[in-house]
C-alpha cells in the first residue's frame, strides 16, 4: 500500500497544507511543537479511524472552525482508493471513493505506529501488552477486530449486571438469573479472544526473534514468552482447556465478582510475559534490552502482516530515533532498508538524515503548521 497524497484542512496546527509522499521514505524534520506529529496524526487517522493520542474531536479542530477535513489518495494492489473524513465537534464521517461508509476501508492495510510511548510496554501495566495483542488481531486476522470488539461488548455487559446487582438496582435473585444466561456467551468469547491472543504470540514469535538477533548483530538474545491466567502459564494450552479454565474461575469467583461488581476473569484480566533469555524482561531486562523486544516486536509485526496478507503496512515512527542509542538506530534503519513498507519518520535531529539511505524518499521541514519540501 502506497499513500499518494493527502490534504488536511483545519485539522490541529494546519489550515491548508497539500502534500505528496514519496513511495519508501518521507521524513519531517522541525523542532518540537511545529507540527510533525499532527502530519502522523493525520495519516493514521484516516486509516485506523481513530487518533493514537487521547484526543476529543473538537480538540483536533482549529480554533474558531466548526469541522475539519482529511484526505488522502492510497494505491493498494493496483486499486485507488479516495478517502475523506470530515470531523466536527461530536461526529466523524467518512467518505470512500465519494461514497459515504460507517466505518474505514477494511480491506486496507493497517497503520504501524511506533512511538517513543511504545518504548515502555514492557515497564507499564498489564493493559498495554494486551494491547499490543490486540492490535495484532485487529490489524492482522480478518475476524481479530469483530472478535474484540464482541467480547469488549458482553463484557461491557456483563459489568452493568453485576454492578446492579450490586448496587441493589435490580431484584438480585433475577439478577443472577440474567448472569448466569450471559455467562455462556461471555465465556464463549473469552475462551476465543484467548486462544487467539496465544495464536498470534506463537506465529509472531520466530519473526520477533529473527529481528532481535538483527539488533544484536548475534545469536545471544532469545525471546520468548509466558500468558498469565490467574497467576499460571497457558501457552500452549488448546481453546477448550482455556475454556474449561475460566469456567472453573468463574464458579470459583462468582461471589467475589457480584462483591466487586466486576468480571474478575476474562481476557482483560491476563498478562503476557516477555521473557529475554529466560528471565521476566520487566525486572532482569535493562531499558535498552526491553526497547530491543518491542522494537523487534514492532517491526516482526509488519514482517508478520506481510508474510499472511502479501503487502505491507504503512510504518510510522514517531520521534523514535532520539529514544535509540546508535546501535540500534543502526539496526532499525537497517531493517527498514529490507523492507518495502512506505515509512513516514519524525525527528527534531538532522543527523539522522544522514543515516536513513533510500530510494524514492523526501525531507519535509515543518515549521509553525508550514511544511516545505527540502531540495
Amino acid at each position: 500500500m502506497k499513500i499518494r497524497h493527502a490534504s488536511i484542512s483545519n485539522f490541529r496546527n494546519f489550515e491548508s497544507l497539500q502534500i505528496k509522499f514519496a513511495d519508501r521514505l518521507n521524513i519531517f524534520v522541525g523542532e518540537n511543537g511545529q507540527g510533525k506529529t499532527n502530519i502522523l496524526e493525520a495519516v493514521y487517522f484516516i486509516i485506523e479511524g481513530e487518533s493514537f493520542r487521547y484526543s476529543r474531536y473538537d480538540t483536533l479542530i482549529q480554533e474558531n472552525k466548526s469541522e475539519a477535513f482529511i484526505k488522502c489518495l492510497i494505491e493498494n494492489r493496483n486499486l485507488d482508493y479516495d478517502l475523506k473524513i470530515n470531523l466536527t465537534a461530536h461526529h466523524k464521517n467518512f467518505l470512500i471513493n465519494e461514497k459515504k461508509s460507517s466505518q474505514i476501508a477494511a480491506e486496507l492495510p493497517p497503520a504501524i505506529l511506533f512511538s517513543p510511548e511504545s518504548l515502555n510496554s514492557i515497564k507499564e501495566s498489564a493493559d498495554h501488552r494486551r494491547q499490543l495483542l490486540d492490535q495484532i488481531l485487529i490489524q492482522t486476522y480478518t475476524f481479530g477486530k469483530k472478535l474484540v470488539n464482541e467480547f469488549k461488548r458482553a463484557l461491557k455487559t456483563r459489568n452493568k449486571l453485576l454492578k446492579d446487582i450490586n448496587s441493589e438496582k435490580i431484584d438480585r435473585e433475577i439478577g443472577i438469573k440474567t448472569l448466569e444466561s450471559l455467562n455462556p456467551i461471555y465465556l464463549k468469547l473469552a475462551s476465543e479472544l484467548t486462544f487467539l491472543r496465544l495464536e498470534a504470540l506463537k506465529n509472531i514469535k520466530p519473526d520477533v526473534q529473527k529481528t532481535l538477533n538483527e539488533i544484536h548483530n548475534e545469536n545471544q538474545a532469545i525471546f520468548d514468552y509466558n500468558y498469565i491466567i490467574s497467576d499460571q502459564n497457558f501457552c500452549n494450552e488448546s481453546a477448550q482447556k482455556i475454556l474449561e479454565f475460566l469456567e472453573k474461575r468463574l464458579e470459583d469467583l462468582a461471589i467475589a465478582e457480584i462483591r466487586s461488581g466486576a468480571s474478575l476473569i476474562g481476557p482483560q484480566k491476563h498478562d503476557v510475559v516477555f521473557l529475554y533469555n529466560g528471565k521476566d524482561s520487566r525486572f532482569f531486562c535493562s531499558q535498552g534490552q526491553q526497547r530491543s523486544i518491542i522494537l523487534a516486536f514492532k517491526m516482526a509485526q509488519i514482517v508478520y502482516h506481510h508474510r499472511v496478507h502479501g503487502f505491507y503496512p504503512v510504518l510510522l515512527l514517531d520521534d523514535v530515533l532520539s529514544e535509540l542509542d546508535l546501535s540500534k538506530q543502526e539496526s532499525l534503519i537497517s531493517t527498514l532498508n529490507q523492507i518495502e513498507t512506505q515509512t513516514f519518520v519524525t525527528t527534531t535531529d538532522t543527523s539522522v538524515l544522514k543515516k536513513l539511505r533510500m530510494e524514492k524518499s523526501q525531507i519535509f521541514h515543518v515549521d509553525s503548521g508550514i511544511v516545505t519540501l527540502h531540495s
